[in-house]
């Protein structure tokens, strides 16, 4: 009898195992990543936010060219011309993201690539650094007096380089952003017989009124380097770079809406200043669609 037990035992015991939950460590949560500014970009500015993998933005930005002091006869600056500025991002990954953006100043086209690099989680200064860096073609070469280009379309003096550190952080609860932009650009005069290069230290500071609306003002102080125009036959000189204006974020898309002295869109140009003294407001206006 007790043999039979004992066999009934060992034919059950391999039943009996497969029954039991097997043993698995447990996989470490995995940390949701950090978001500071809502948008990927201000009205002229990286921010250190980057699009999800797979994820595509669309960017159309425009500075009327007369300013408000016009008048009335110029409709306070909306008669234009207007330059203008389009651009289509994709995300890479959830830390990398490319964008391939045009101007219609000297037909500029600018490819960029911004990267995430660090994420700090504290309670009181929670921040985001990022590295943005592009390559900026002039594509619209001045004619000469013998009706042909200056020179060719494709010669080196018509490219440009830029970089920019990117640092944000938030205060009092989320409700009052901050961002410094260090940033330099090579060759920023293309018209010049010597390569020049500029340094700047942009920044901006976003007070979000609630999930839809915020205030902001953006400066952009010229440090050293080149200061001067970025057009063929140009003169005079440029100078530092002010905005003032308000965002509207609703249904995936930013309403950037300002007025600013400076018209030049793409970064290789406005990072070389402002046309204009701090005076000398004209309206702009930038969108941005998350698709």
């Amino acid at each position: 009898m007790k043999l039979k037990y004992i066999a009934l035992l060992l034919c059950l015991f391999p039943l009996l195992l497969a029954g039991q939950p097997k043993w698995k460590r447990s996989a470490p949560p995995v940390k949701a990543d950090l978001e500071l500014f809502h948008a990927t970009m201000t009205a002229n500015f990286p921010t250190a936010e980057t699009l999800k993998k797979g994820d595509f933005e669309y960017e159309i930005s425009h500075r009327f060219r007369p300013s408000i002091n016009d008048g009335f006869d110029a409709m306070y600056g909306f008669d234009g011309p207007a330059r203008i500025r389009m651009a289509l991002a994709y995300g890479l990954s959830n830390r990398l993201m490319l964008k391939l953006g045009r101007s219609n100043i000297l037909d500029n086209i600018d490819l960029q690539a911004k990267v995430q690099l660090l994420q700090f989680r504290g309670k009181t200064l929670p921040s985001l650094i990022a590295l943005q860096g592009g390559v900026a073609w002039n594509t619209e070469i001045p004619v000469g007096a013998d009706g042909a280009g200056i020179r060719s379309r494709t010669d080196g003096r018509n490219f440009q380089y830029y970089a920019q550190l990117v640092y944000n952080t938030m205060l009092f609860n989320k409700k009052l952003g901050v961002g410094i932009v260090p940033s330099y650009l090579y060759n920023s005069a293309i018209f010049t017989v010597d390569s020049e290069y500029t340094f700047t230290l942009g920044n901006y500071y976003y007070y979000y009124v609630n999930s839809m609306w915020s205030l902001w003002v953006e400066y952009n102080p010229i440090v050293t380097g080149y200061q001067g125009v970025i057009g063929a036959g140009e003169t005079g000189k440029s100078h530092n770079s002010l905005a003032i204006g308000f965002d509207i974020e609703t249904g995936g898309h930013f309403f950037h809406i300002f007025v600013t002295n400076n018209d030049r869109l793409n970064p290789a140009q406005y990072l070389v200043g402002a046309d204009r003294g701090a005076g000398e407001w004209r309206f702009g206006f930038g969108i941005t669609r998350h698709l």
